[in-house]
């Protein structure tokens, strides 16, 4: 069995292969690799990069690279000339490679590094990545013209302070309304109380009225005058429920037993992840569903953009996937499981694969890749989603872009905590305003019958 560090090996040669024949910079990995021809006749192997297509033929020194970004259309073509082909239309060229042997598995891959590109994001370092030929690394990362604008702090900073001074206001009311409510509570105790009296009042008076009321009293058990219960206060103290982030779905490829690649999403919660396909509905012939709890470990493998997720006592086989938001992944299965059981699964790099952060709410974002289907055509849009950073920006406008996105952050949970404390207090409210009509109720109950039995007083005078 090949060992992870002879798998990164092999991958390195070809990577180093990929980058000195085309002059790719540093970042390109090859991915994967497929026997092809390129253009019917010329037999030889296609490399796939992050942001690239690259042959190289296996006899002379014929090669063709073509820039994913620069793709507009590509499809899967059978003809009576090309054979078992996919073909890529640029604006400068159609261009077509054959006689696959995994045909449908490397359209599968292209198309998802096409539609979704790849993207790492590390919050803590300058992108310099890009050379003089501004080559593409990663999804979006095109050399940007320098931003010249202040970034104005100044607006989060007033509505972070006034956020803030909401949500200490909703916690002053929700400490009242529990003081309330202990007072409400003393009030009904009271009228209880006040009703067990008026209990054994008519009983006594019963006695005296007549001779068959006080005979009925000696034969019957009093139950009036047992000792009266004293008043236990209930805890009151309001509890704002927790909020819980929405699911997100991220664009994956589902590595199947035989290798081969499958298009799916998976769908993140906040203590379980789900394997939908690729219509969005979970897998019915296996099991679809993971909780957090039964992850041991997430493997980042030595091929790049491929993760293994693997669990306790081998509770279910390990999950294997694909997908140029690896990073994404794991962030979100790290804060979630973080957030729900305080542990997160152990992620282990194997050799030769660049480690990235994660477990940081500052990266957290949904990748949007602006997906679109025309008949066999896939059309590629630009769109990476919303990240936290312009990286090409100067360091001043840097560090005001990461203390505006801090305080951005701050106001989203600083608005969703808001938003719980408000439903906490509208059901203490609602709670507080039943109890206060029972006791309305209670008090009404106790007057008519003090008129009662002073109506019954004044006929024994």
């Amino acid at each position: 069995m090949t060992s992870p560090a002879d798998k990164a090996n092999h991958l390195k040669v070809k990577t180093e292969l990929v980058r000195r024949t085309f002059n790719y910079p540093e970042t390109e990995n090859v991915i994967q690799d497929y026997s092809c021809a390129l253009n019917k006749v010329t037999l030889g192997k296609m490399y796939i990069t992050e942001n690239f297509l690259s042959f190289i033929a296996s006899i002379g020194s014929t090669t063709e690279t073509i820039p994913l970004r620069k793709i507009l259309e590509m499809k899967k073509d059978t003809t009576l000339f090309v054979n078992n082909a996919i073909t890529f239309k640029t604006a400068e060229q159609l261009v077509s490679f054959g006689t696959f042997s995994h045909r449908d598995e490397a359209f599968t891959l292209i198309y998802h590094l096409w539609k979704c590109p790849p993207f790492i994001y590390n919050p803590n370092s300058v992108d310099k990545d890009l050379d003089e030929k501004n080559l593409f690394r990663g999804a979006g990362q095109q050399k940007q013209k320098q931003l010249s604008s202040r970034v104005d702090t100044q607006s989060t900073k007033l509505a972070l302070k006034l956020a803030t001074e909401t949500k200490e206001t909703g916690i002053a009311t929700l400490n009242e309304l529990s003081y309330q409510a202990e007072v409400i509570d003393g009030i009904e105790a009271k009228m209880d109380n006040i009703h067990a009296n008026l209990d054994r009042s008519d009983r006594l008076l019963k006695g005296i009225e007549s001779v068959g009321g006080a005979l009925s009293n000696h034969f019957s058990k009093d139950t009036t005058n047992g000792p009266r219960k004293e008043f236990a206060p209930l805890d009151r103290s309001l509890q704002v429920r927790p909020r819980d982030e929405p699911p997100i779905e991220i664009d994956i490829l589902e590595k199947l037993a035989n290798d081969s690649l499958i298009p799916g999403f998976v769908q993140i919660h906040n203590d379980r992840f789900i394997i939908l396909d690729a219509n969005r509905k979970p897998r019915t012939e296996i099991i679809s569903t993971y909780t957090f709890d039964s992850v041991e470990y997430l493997v980042i493998r030595a091929r790049p953009q491929h993760m293994d997720v693997r669990f306790f006592n081998n509770k279910y086989p390990r999950f294997r996937m694909a997908s140029s938001y690896i990073q994404n992944v794991v962030n979100e299965i790290v804060l979630r499981s973080n957030g729900k059981y305080g542990k997160a699964p152990q992620v282990i790099f194997e050799p030769g694969i660049k480690e990235f952060i994660y477990g940081n709410p500052t990266i957290r974002f949904i990748p949007s890749s602006g997906r679109s289907q025309q008949s066999s055509l896939f059309t590629r849009a630009s769109t990476l989603g919303t990240s936290h950073f312009i990286k090409d920006a100067s360091d001043d406008i840097k560090d005001a872009l990461i203390e505006q996105d801090k305080d951005l952050d701050e106001i989203s949970d600083l608005l969703g905590d808001i938003s719980n404390i408000a439903k906490t207090i509208g059901d203490e409210a609602e709670r507080s305003s039943s109890q206060l009509d029972r006791i309305t109720d209670k008090v009404d109950h106790a007057n008519d019958r003090l008129k009662n039995n002073n109506k019954r007083i004044q006929k024994m005078l």
